[in-house]
């Protein structure tokens, strides 16, 4: 997999990118369905992944990339990643969309967990990975520091470190 080399995430030809989001508006979906993330990380060019972040991705997205991504309980992906989680057991039970602040949380995880896949090579490690305490984040695990963009940016670098052969 090729990396866009100035945001580090996956690049990759994008020609379904603009019939993937005309299909998603006139459904009126969004992130919420597992075709959905892929289509948010592989097709979707950064500016148009903005764009979703913006618009807020649904709600229904936590308890998918909680359990079927990471399998772990959808209150630990929210305390991990500190969104309140009442308000947004509301808006999933409504029905809602996220915030652009809550999506942009939500899309940290995806990429890194994307990234991590590059590395690992097998989604369970992937997962795990990001659930493990690392000596470079303090002792936090991955998934703790996605709150906010230094800490991606941080989990980023150690792995692209690793991709790169550098020792991490």
């Amino acid at each position: 997999m090729t990396l866009n080399q100035s945001s580090g995430r996956p690049a990759a030809a994008r020609p379904a990118a603009t019939h993937a989001r005309k299909s998603l508006v006139a459904s009126g979906r969004s992130s919420a369905r597992h075709d959905d993330i892929e289509t948010f990380l592989v097709r979707f060019d950064p500016l148009e992944q903005r764009r979703q972040i913006r618009e807020g991705m649904e709600a229904a997205i936590i308890e998918r990339v909680a359990k079927n991504l990471l399998h772990i309980p959808v209150q630990t992906l929210l305390a991990h990643l500190n969104l309140p989680s009442s308000t947004i057991l509301r808006k999933m039970a409504r029905e809602e969309r996220l915030s652009p602040a809550e999506s942009d949380r939500v899309a940290r995880v995806l990429y890194v967990r994307q990234l991590a896949m590059e590395v690992f090579e097998d989604a369970a490690l992937a997962a795990e990975w990001m659930q493990r305490s690392n000596a470079e984040l303090g002792g936090l695990c991955p998934l703790e520091v996605l709150d906010s963009q230094p800490g991606y940016d941080r989990v980023r670098e150690i792995l692209l470190r690793v991709i790169h052969g550098v020792s991490a």
